[in-house]
């Protein structure tokens, strides 16, 4: 960001500041003896960027409101990424504040946004920097130039660090909640342990019985069903095969009618040919003569009439044809009847035997501690396999009787229902013993699904501690690389321009992990500790480093135009170290084009951009605008 102008009302010594027409490229130099408000511009500024300054605590702010005035003010106006904007801030004398942030160009003066707190931030994400990393890069205040502190949260955020380091801080602190939750988890679990060795639910089987009581319900179902199913199939079979006698005696009728009728016709159609084509032949002409003397009292011709019975016979053939077919069809149902009571007949003999598993006596404790052993099967009266079979052969005979099938299904049926009803008492029995053991087993499963739970969370936390000491440590090995590669790129930027602050007597520097920087000194051909060299030549390489620390800030936000606000740098310069750091200045960066440098005096050289004088009396400063236009205090 450039500043573009400054307005200050009531603030620290002055009653009006007004800075207006400032440059945005080169050097703007503040001068002034001693207690002269130089440093106070600086800090004015700083607190129209952040509502804060650097010699101020925010609770001692009030301090910043001019001696006997009720509130000060502050206006800056500056501009960042092609936009020129506006900073209000007032301050009362019991250190309240508001703040309005407005576009320059906006006639409705309606503020982008409002308020101490969003203004702060508004800033904060437009400059890409805040207020500590603002004071270790951008502004240096009135003190000795030391070596920035590695430490520094400036200097991690520039060096790219700072999210690792937190990152690392929060896994510190889980590790050590989670080191808390084992312990805890640890006496939680030998308290469970303790009630589980009182009630050991490993001595409850209640799969098992679960399991046998489900066979019970399926075997009773099963038998139901072949019940009904036999059922079923006898009244079929006796419906269907009634009168087989009577049918097989109308199939030997339909056969024995059709042969004769087909031979009549034969005879009839063969003489009625024989009339009709050869009635010379043989003694057809006396057989001619007989059968005209018999039709001569009907008056019927003798061939017309053979025709007529030609036709009686053929339709009589044809329906004995169709009945024969009626009486085939259903003695095709009556077989499919048969085949179905066989199907049902051979699923009965497939149904297993009861078998009483569980005394109605046992105790549940017993039984889900699987002490008892299970008894011999107890079978119900089931039907004689062999005698089934016959049966099922006559069946597909059509030669069982119905009442032979009907009795032999009832003494199936009867099997099946005494079965079903022992199967019925062991299920209830087994219901009510597997009721008593899962009530017994309750206390036992909660513990156990406690512990359970409890070791779950224990192995979590042993895992999430392992993997929080791997990420910690790979986070400081992250850390030191990072580290280590921002020490050599800063140390590359300041070995750049160190020769031209030295006048090319020092030309490279080292820098360590903790920013601590030794120099090479041409003239000894070896690296010095800063303490070997004189003190301007210390604060011309620490002004270089914080130099390169601004520089790499620059790289670091938005490739924009920058200010730096430099505090009595040159305190120990003599005038030629003086003049050449002023020419340098310009020439370090293509970012930071504004230099604002402190000094109680300038040399009068063409390459100042600008020069600010103070006074150590007046409490008005006014520069590039028109005295008249100051508004009355």
């Amino acid at each position: 960001m450039i500043i573009r102008s400054l307005l200050g009302e009531n603030l620290l010594k002055y009653r009006y500041l007004r800075l207006d027409e400032l440059p945005e490229r080169g050097v703007i130099a503040v001068s002034g003896d001693n207690e002269s408000g130089k440093s106070a511009i600086g800090e004015i500024i700083c607190f129209a960027l952040f509502g804060r300054t650097y010699s101020l605590a925010a609770d001692d702010l009030r301090k910043l409101v001019r001696w006997g005035a009720s509130q000060g003010r502050v206006v800056l106006k500056f501009s960042v990424k092609d936009q020129e904007l506006v900073v209000i801030r007032q301050l009362e004398r019991g250190g309240e504040q508001s703040a309005r942030l407005l576009a320059h160009n906006n006639q409705s003066q309606e503020p982008v946004v409002r308020g101490v707190e969003a203004v702060n931030a508004h800033m904060e994400q437009m400059l890409g920097y805040d207020f500590d990393e603002y004071i270790d890069t951008f502004y240096l205040a009135q003190r000795e130039i030391t070596t920035p502190q590695a430490h520094s949260p400036s200097v991690k955020v520039m060096a790219g660090i700072a999210p690792f380091e937190r990152c690392a801080a929060e896994l510190h602190e889980e590790i050590e909640r989670d080191n808390a939750s084992v312990r805890l988890l640890e006496r939680q679990i030998a308290e469970v342990e303790g009630g589980l060795a009182l009630l050991n639910p490993a001595r409850f089987r209640l799969g098992d019985m679960e399991q046998e009581l489900k066979h019970k319900r399926e075997q009773e179902q099963r038998r139901a069903v072949r019940a009904r199913a036999l059922e079923e199939a006898v009244d079929g079979y006796c419906n269907a095969c009634g009168g087989v006698r009577s049918h097989a005696f109308r199939r030997g009728l339909a056969g024995f009618l059709q042969a004769v009728i087909f031979l009549f016709l034969l005879a009839a159609l063969g003489l009625w040919t024989f009339l009709l084509f050869r009635p010379q032949l043989g003694s057809l002409p006396t057989v001619r003569e007989h059968l005209e003397g018999q039709l001569a009292a009907a008056g019927l011709p003798l061939e017309q009439t053979l025709l007529y019975a030609i036709f009686a016979l053929a339709g009589s053939l044809l329906l004995i044809w169709f009945w024969t077919f009626a009486l085939s069809m259903g003695m095709r149902r009556r077989r499919a009847r048969a085949r179905q009571l066989d199907e049902e007949l051979r699923l009965v003999d497939g149904l297993e035997p009861v078998q009483a598993r569980f005394d109605s006596q046992t105790s549940a404790d017993a039984l889900a501690a699987g002490d008892v052993p299970l008894e011999e099967p107890v079978l119900v009266d089931k039907p004689d396999s062999e005698r089934r079979a016959r049966l099922a052969t006559r069946v597909l005979a059509l030669e069982a009787t119905p009442d032979e099938v009907r009795a032999a299904a009832r003494h199936e049926i009867s099997w099946i229902e005494r079965s079903c009803e022992s199967l019925a008492a062991q299920r209830e029995t087994l219901a009510q013993t597997l009721s008593s053991a899962r009530r017994d087993r309750d206390r036992g499963q909660q513990l156990q699904a406690k512990n359970e739970e409890l070791v779950k969370e224990l192995e979590d936390c042993w895992t999430r501690i392992a993997t929080g000491r791997l990420a910690r440590e790979l986070l400081q090995g992250a850390v030191r690389q990072m580290a280590n590669g921002f020490n050599e790129h800063l140390r590359n930027l300041v070995s750049r321009n160190l020769p031209r602050f030295t006048d090319g007597r020092y030309e490279y520097l080292q820098v360590g992990d903790d920013l601590q920087v030794r120099v090479y000194s041409n003239e000894k051909r070896s690296f010095l500790d800063l303490e070997e060299i004189s003190s301007g030549t210390q604060r011309q390489i620490m002004l270089a480093l914080r130099l390169a620390l601004a520089q790499e800030q620059m790289s670091r936000i938005a490739r924009d135009r920058q200010f730096a606000f430099l505090d009595e740098p040159f305190a120990f310069f003599d005038d030629t170290r003086m003049r050449g750091a002023l020419r340098l200045l310009p020439e370090l960066s293509d970012f930071i084009t504004q230099h604002w440098v402190v000094a109680q005096r300038f040399p009068r050289d063409e390459f100042l951009a600008l020069e600010i004088p103070c006074g150590r009396h007046p409490d008005t400063l006014e520069v590039g605008m028109a005295k008249a236009s100051r508004p009355q205090p």
